[in-house]
Parts: structure tokens; sequence; C-alpha cells
């Protein structure tokens, strides 16, 4: 039987694309390089790349500690005001979280967000599902990113929920092959970087178009 369920937040609870593609290009226009196609950071995002991997295929070259903060604050810090002001949770989130703690299913959130677990923690709050929640991990926080099973396995441990009665749902191929490895059942879900027959090379359960489906899916499943 199911005991919780395993998000990530980009492109799965959240629409964030439009605002990153928008504050990524701004953190980068003091430097002598292209802007960045929606399609190239889309690419980039979905492979689970840090954001020092993502700025070093930009420059296409490494890039120094000084300039790679420097990207990194300005980034952040325009990416900040943008979700209090133009970010929110994808239709059907609420409801399904409602749903899951009403059923007594765990959730938690395995993200590729180098931010702290705390920073999540207020980013949930502000957006009214924090109280949902039961353990946040970030990619600062672990050895491996995605699609290393390390974030999932370490959220599961934090609940006290063992690997193989976890649901994990993600948008990218990252997510669902970083769900397998880990041991739990993989769900995609088509509301970011990735469509449904690229998500469908990773072998997920099933593939569904957006939380509304997945609550519903959930719910013939029998949770």
């Amino acid at each position: 039987m199911i005991k919780a369920l395993i998000f990530d937040i980009d492109g799965t609870l959240i629409d964030s694309f439009e605002a990153y593609y928008t504050v990524f290009n701004e953190g980068i226009a003091d430097y002598n390089v292209e802007k960045v196609s929606r399609r190239d950071l889309r690419d980039l995002l979905a492979k689970g790349l840090s954001l020092r991997q993502i700025l070093e295929n930009v420059f296409t070259s490494p890039i120094d500690n000084v300039t790679y903060s420097m990207c990194r604050e300005k980034i952040l810090t325009l990416f900040r005001v943008a979700e209090l002001e133009k970010i929110k949770p994808f239709p059907g989130t609420e409801e399904l979280f409602r749903y899951l703690m009403t059923e007594g299913i765990k959730i938690g959130i395995a993200t590729g967000r180098t931010s702290s677990a705390e920073d999540e923690t207020l980013r949930f709050k502000k957006l009214g599902l924090y109280r949902y929640i039961s353990a946040i991990v970030t990619s600062q926080e672990i050895e491996h990113r995605k699609p290393a099973p390390d974030a999932i396995i370490e959220c599961a441990k934090r609940m006290g929920i063992p690997i193989d009665k976890c649901i994990v749902v993600g948008d990218t191929e990252s997510d669902i092959i970083a769900a397998k490895s880990a041991g739990a059942i993989a769900i995609a879900v088509t509301t970011g970087h990735e469509d449904e027959q690229t998500l469908l090379k990773a072998r997920p359960e099933i593939v569904l178009k957006s939380m509304v489906e997945l609550l519903s899916y959930l719910k013939k499943r029998g949770l």
C-alpha cells in the first residue's frame, strides 16, 4: 500500500519556467554571451544540471567562482521576486494535497533546486502548501543530483516511509530515472519541461497531463 508521494517542484507543482527564463537572461546580460533561447534552457533544465553547469554551458567554458557567485546571486534574487509576484501552483495542486492528507498519505518534496530546505519551506508557506508537507530535500543537501536517486531516498527516509511504498511524481526523464533507481513507483506529468513521448522513454508507470488527472488516477488506483 502506498504511504507517501514525493514531488519535484518546478514544472511539476508550479509553472516557474517563464519567470526563470526571464531572470536567467537578465542574470547573464552583463556578460558577453548570447541570450539563451527557451528551448535551450528547457533542455538544460531537463537534464537536471546545476546552475553552475547550466552557466558553463551558456558561457561555453568553465567560469571562475567570482563570476559564478555574481550570476547566481543576481538570478536567485530576481527569481525570489518573480516567485512572489507571478508563480502559482498548477490547478488542482492544493485539492490533491488536501486529499492525500485526508487519506493519511504523506507528501514529500525532492527538488533539483540548490536552495536550502529553509528557503523552500518559506516558498511553500507563501504558496499556502507547507501545512501538507512532511519533508523537503534539495540538491544542496545530498551528494548526487538527479538522475541519481539520493534526494528521493533521503526524502523517504525523513518521512519514515519505505521507498517501495512511495510514488514519485516528476516532469522530466531525470525525475523518472531517479525514482526508479531509488526503488519507488514513478509517475510522469507533462506540465513541465518534456512531452509525453520523451517521458515514456524512461518507462514511468503512467504519464498524466495535470494534477487534476493525477488526483483522479490515484482515486481509481485505490489510494
